[in-house]
């Protein structure tokens, strides 16, 4: 109930602002457990998809540096969050043993029938395409998910000017379109993860497929 009134009230607000158009909902909702990967082009952009989907246990992985706010704390602890360690200090050490740490919680999480949500960017988009590099948590984790998850990546248009996003450039429109896809991927995932390419040809894929909207596989 309380999923029920949060989404509510989020979607009633964030509809003043935005038409939001979502795609692939029925992949979510086929009693199967899913790690769901969305590109990350603003701020807001995890709010809107989760007031949208409100019906679907996803557990996001969020930075505990979050926990620590007294705001998002109940919006977490509600959405039944997976807590990360700080992500900001691993990105600095850029510590294999802190990417296995995160690894490891990720595929626990899916082997607990959990429906886990990450970005494998790891943070909001400095341009208009979606950059992951040589990141490595979404290769380590579809490299060894567990036999029965699905795959579904997201992909969030129209937010990548907004006030809402890190680029420099930005316009403010009013109720701004903003298109969601849910795409279900698993074999094409899978077979990119589990193939002769390496993690960054891998993430290459990825991006490929976050910034081309007319290569929509359904």
């Amino acid at each position: 109930m309380h999923r029920f009134r949060f989404a509510h009230f989020a979607r009633a607000l964030f509809h003043i602002h935005y038409a939001v158009e979502i795609k692939g909902l029925k992949y979510l909702h086929d009693n199967k457990v899913h790690l769901v990967m969305p590109n990350h082009p603003a701020f807001i952009d995890p709010l809107l998809l989760f007031a949208e989907c409100w019906d679907v246990a996803l557990c996001p992985m969020v930075d505990e540096r979050f926990f620590r706010n007294r705001f998002f704390l109940p919006v977490l602890q509600m959405l039944d969050s997976v807590i990360v360690p700080d992500l900001e200090k691993s990105r600095r050490r850029e510590d294999v043993a802190q990417a296995q740490q995160l690894t490891n919680i990720a595929l626990q999480s899916l082997q607990a029938g959990k429906d886990v949500i990450f970005y494998p960017s790891g943070h909001v988009a400095l341009e208009p395409r979606e950059v992951i590099g040589n990141r490595r948590l979404a290769y380590e984790v579809c490299r060894n998910l567990p036999d029965e998850t699905e795959i579904i990546l997201v992909r969030t248009t129209g937010l990548e000017d907004s006030l809402w996003s890190k680029q420099k450039t930005k316009r403010l429109r009013l109720r701004r379109k903003v298109k969601i896809e849910c795409v279900e991927m698993t074999a094409e995932v899978r077979h990119w993860a589990t193939s002769a390419l390496d993690r960054r040809s891998f993430n290459q894929r990825l991006e490929e497929w976050y910034n081309h909207e007319e290569k929509r596989t359904e």
